[in-house]
This record gives structure tokens, sequence and C-alpha cells, in this order.
């Protein structure tokens, strides 16, 4: 018998009021995770990810509406939650490390009175008791003289460094759910490989599930169990992550992969391939398949209806009217 998700999210909206009519940030997306799995949610900039994050975690802002058939994490209700009982999750048993590391620190404090105090608001502990199970987080997270650096304020700090210390600031309850919104945004390369594997060991060691937002296909392909694929606040394509990458079955993932230069392949100096057009508007309503007008297999059907999620088999699915074969011929 299988175990129950941990996290289970079905018909998600996130709406907001504008001057110009209400934007569907995000358009009924469902999907689930198991705990310890990694999920990675990936797709331009823009799509609806972060929202859809800020949704499980009650942040979104004061314009923006949730609405949901099922957004259950760990047998709660989310959507029945008061304010007070969220705060009590958040930073708790459902953590998130935000997209910026220097506007999610406070610059009035030191570091260490932030870390400190997450763990005093939701566990019954000395401050000395927090204050030494920080400076063991940050030796964790690979932080050198911890002791000092728990002293310093955020402004003091390279970028890398406060990226590693809201890592530890998002462990310091042990949560089951750790969400990360693009933590390696404005880092160099070899950053970025460090705190992927970190986040990955770190995983495996506290025994949590992980959701990890990013524009980047290329750095999920070794830390995620499964991919799904949003564009213009939908999920077009889940899978596995290996099925994913050999697979590809939605048109526009296979526009994202095909940018992607190749080892031994791409000419140097070449010239990558892109994805013609721009995103469509999300205000108002929408009929048929958001990305037709950028679509090189589009056809009149893709304008005319809704598009279901199609069942390609082996728990991968796609939002798209052409059937499997006529797909896999395409990503071939």
């Amino acid at each position: 018998m299988a175990a129950s998700p941990l996290l289970e999210v079905e018909g998600l909206f996130v709406e907001i009021d504008t001057a110009d009519g209400v934007l569907h940030a995000v358009r009924g997306i469902d999907f689930s995770l198991q705990a310890g799995e990694t999920l990675c949610i990936v797709g331009e900039s823009g799509c609806g990810k972060s929202l859809t994050a800020l949704a499980l975690m009650g942040l979104l802002p004061r314009r923006a509406q949730r609405r949901a058939r099922t957004l259950c994490f760990d047998g709660i209700d989310l959507l029945a939650q008061s304010p007070a009982a969220m705060r009590q999750l958040r930073g708790n048993r459902l953590s998130m490390i935000f997209q910026e590391p220097m506007t999610s620190l406070n610059p009035a404090f030191t570091v260490g009175d932030q870390i400190v105090d997450v763990m005093r608001q939701h566990r019954k502990v000395t401050r000395a008791e927090a204050h030494d199970h920080a400076l063991h987080l940050f030796e964790r997270v690979g932080i050198s003289a911890a002791a000092a650096r728990l002293r310093q304020y955020p402004h003091e700090l390279s970028g890398g460094l406060r990226q590693r210390m809201l890592i530890a600031m998002a462990l310091m309850c042990g949560p089951r759910l750790l969400l990360a919104d693009e933590p390696t945004t404005a880092l160099d390369v070899t950053i970025q490989a460090e705190l992927l594997r970190l986040l990955a060991d770190l995983q495996k060691e506290f025994g949590m599930a992980l959701i990890l937002i990013t524009h980047d296909l290329g750095l999920v392909s070794r830390i995620a169990d499964r991919i799904a694929v949003m564009y213009a606040g939908e999920i077009v394509e889940t899978a596995g992550v290996e099925m994913l990458f050999k697979d590809p079955m939605h048109p526009y993932t296979q526009g994202l992969l095909e940018c992607l230069p190749v080892p031994g392949a791409t000419p140097p100096m070449g010239r990558l391939p892109s994805i013609p057009g721009i995103v469509p508007s999300l205000i108002g309503g929408r009929q048929g398949c958001g990305f037709s007008e950028r679509c090189r297999y589009a056809m009149p059907e893709c304008a005319q209806h809704a598009i279901a999620l199609r069942d390609a088999g082996r728990q991968h699915d796609y939002r798209c009217v052409r059937p499997p074969e006529q797909n896999r011929t395409r990503a071939a």
C-alpha cells in the first residue's frame, strides 16, 4: 500500500486584482510530494513558480487570493488554518529559503539574533541552547569561524555566506518540507554547484522533502527525483528527472532542453536555439493552450478548448493535444 503524500495540491489557483483586470498567476495546478522526495519546479520568470511556493506558505501579497480543492501538508488542511496556526507551521515543520538573501535578513539585527529567534519561537529552549544549535548548523552548511559570523550583520557578509545562513536558518527546527526559491540566483557557477550539493546532502541527513524552484533545467538534473515544468501559470509536464531529460513530451519542455548547450555537440561560439515569441498575458480569461502561439506544432484545436494533462505512462504527464507517439517522434 502506497504511503500518503506529505504534500497534496489539487486545483491551486492564485489570482491578483490589477487595474487592467484579474491576473491569473497560477491556474489550477496539481502535484503531490512524498516524504524525503525532491521535486523541482522549473520554468521562465513570471510563470508562477514563486507564487506557488508563497501560496503553500500562506505568504501571498495582500491583493493575491488563493483557492484550491486540496491543499494538505502532513495531514493538515492549510486552507483551514488561521494566521496564528500558519505562523506556528512556518519555520517549524514547513520552511522556506527565499530568493534574495539580502532582503530576507533584517539589516538592523545580527545574524545570530535572527537565527536564534527562529528556534526560540517554536521550541522551548534557552538562548544558549539555540545559540549552540546555530553554531552546529553553521558548521554543517560550511560556514567557517561560525561564532564570529553569528555576531556579524548581513551587510558584512558575501552573497554566498548569506545564502548559507538562510539555509541554516530554515533548518533550525528540522522541517519536514523545505521550499527553496531559486537559492542560487546571482551566485557564480561554482557557488551554485556547491549549494545544490549541500541541499542534497542536508535533505538526506534531515530526512526532509524538498521543493526546489528554478528557471535553470541544467541545475536540477542531479538533485531532482521529479520535475514539474510550468508555463504561464500551468504545469505543462511532470516526470521523473531521467524520463524528462530522455523523453520530453511537451513542446515547451523540448524547447527548453534544446536551449541548453551540450558538451561535445554544441560548437564553440555557436548560437543556441531559442523559443520564438513571448509569454501570453496572464490577465483575463484564456481558452486553449497557453503555449500555442509559440509552438511550432500548433493546430487549430490547440486554441479551441481547455487542454487536460495526458498520461504518457510511467508517471509521465503532459498538457498537449498531440498523442504520445507524435511528441516522442518530435523529441527524438
